[in-house]
């Protein structure tokens, strides 16, 4: 989902487009921007280089394929001065950021540094055959209201491996409010949730420079889903919260660095169209809630166009997430159906 155009206006974009993939690029002192192609209509993420005194730190990674280790190994030959690579930051455990971590650890013999339940979702995923997508799906197609065709949407869904090469066993742990001395410079680590369980972002206060991974992006609201067999039961609340976290501890003069779009500034004004933006269509859910609905009856009103068949798991996965908030808020109540959909109504 995408913001208006006026939203977007009142965002400060210091670059008009993204450099070519596989190119670096400084944008401050000692921080390097990586463009890394993705096969999706999301087509890029951006990954970040930190100067690490003798070496460079890299966040997030791309997805485990040929294409992103013929990129890596390209910047690696010609873009990185000669200077070796240090360890690994994984912001979160979704496959275009932790897809390559299990082959560039091996590859350079570096470590990862990501939060625990990243690292157990991301181990866990990356030794998967497909079984436990394929669960997962039939889950939350079930309680979404597709009992029926649960299986078959859930089986027509890329049950095979995830595009992420086995993450590795140890880790260093990153947690909320640690700082981590990268080169010159102290990073606090700031832990968003909703988007992810437990979402690392970096702050670094002296150059003004704030990683926001997939939790901040500024012309496409993050994807906020509920998952029946993940432990947070309203990720929306848990990501409205994180937002007025990172309000509190990032100024807006702040450069954002987001793992989609363009850096831009206004990180306050950006909180807030999301805040915003949550709210109207909390409001939309709940007024359609007149009668006793599923999430997939819900899924027209926040998704306004044709969804293929992956893209119709994460409408779910949304829609159940603003109807389980409406929940926690008193104004709606779940019922279970005999088929294991879950019913929404006004409470």
């Amino acid at each position: 989902m995408s913001p208006d155009a006026s939203g977007i206006a009142a965002l400060d974009f210091p670059y008009e487009r993204s450099p070519a993939h596989g190119t670096v690029t400084e944008i401050a002192p000692g921080v390097r921007w990586l463009v890394m192609p993705l096969p999706m209509s999301l087509n890029h993420i951006n990954l970040w280089l930190l100067d690490d005194g003798d070496g460079w730190a890299i966040v997030d990674t791309g997805i485990s394929s040929e294409t992103s280790r013929d990129v890596w190994r390209h910047v690696l030959a010609e873009k990185i001065d000669g200077r070796r690579i240090t360890r690994l930051i994984v912001t979160h455990a979704h496959p275009d950021h932790i897809g390559l971590a299990g082959w560039l650890a091996e590859t350079l013999g570096i470590e990862l540094w990501v939060t625990a339940e990243e690292w157990d979702i991301g181990y866990r995923m990356s030794h998967d055959d497909g079984t436990l997508i394929r669960e997962s799906g039939i889950e939350l197609f079930r309680a979404g209201g597709m009992a029926g065709d649960s299986e078959e949407w859930a089986g027509s869904r890329k049950a095979t491996r995830l595009p992420v090469s086995p993450v590795p066993e140890h880790y260093h742990r990153l947690e909320d409010g640690m700082e981590l001395p990268i080169g010159s410079y102290r990073w606090r680590v700031i832990v968003g949730r909703g988007h992810a369980p437990e979402h690392a972002c970096l702050w670094q206060p002296e150059l003004g420079i704030f990683i926001a991974g997939d939790q901040v992006l500024p012309k496409i609201t993050p994807n906020v889903s509920l998952w029946p067999n993940r432990a947070d039961h309203d990720p929306l609340g848990s990501f409205l919260a994180s937002t007025q976290t990172i309000e509190r501890a990032v100024p807006d003069t702040c450069l954002a660095l987001p793992s989609h779009n363009l850096p831009f500034r206004r990180l306050h004004t950006r909180l807030r169209q999301l805040r915003d933006h949550h709210a109207e269509r909390l409001d939309e859910v709940v007024a359609a809630c007149d009668a006793p609905r599923t999430a997939i009856e819900i899924v027209p009103i926040l998704f306004q166009r044709q969804l293929d068949k992956r893209q119709m798991g994460f409408a779910i996965g949304e829609a159940l997430a603003h109807l389980q908030h409406a929940v926690t808020l008193g104004r709606l109540r779940r019922d279970d159906r005999a088929d294991g959909a879950w019913l929404y109504s006004r409470a």
